[in-house]
């Protein structure tokens, strides 16, 4: 949660300061993906042909979630997601064909997921 980060603007990664500029304001659709109330919740939101998968863990311990996103079938993904030692990575992501995605969120953690 960028907000809740001390000194967000100069401890923060460049790659997640440009993400926060990029993410849009409106919504043409919001779809519930997964999720149980009280333990985590992924919805994706999309603008124009962007698609955005979120996910949050209010659990203490990590969830991990097999997704079906046909949104990102056979396509490239950008995954935004925290590591074990709450460090926020970014890495590319291959989507097979059948638009699987297999994620972990970690406790208290969450990912973003974007084409």
């Amino acid at each position: 949660m960028l907000a809740l980060t001390p000194n967000n603007l100069t401890d923060t990664p460049d790659f997640i300061i440009n993400f926060m500029k990029e993410i849009p304001i409106t919504w043409d659709e919001t779809l519930y993906i997964d999720g149980y109330p009280g333990k985590y919740a992924v919805i994706a939101r999309r603008r124009g042909d962007t698609w955005y998968v979120a996910g949050v863990n209010a659990l203490k311990e990590p969830v991990k979630l097999e997704l079906s996103l046909p949104m990102y079938a056979g396509t490239h993904i950008k995954a935004y997601n925290d590591n074990s030692r709450r460090e926020t990575g970014l890495q590319e992501i291959q989507v097979k064909q059948k638009g699987l995605v297999k994620i972990t969120i970690q406790p208290g953690g969450g990912f973003v997921l974007t084409n």
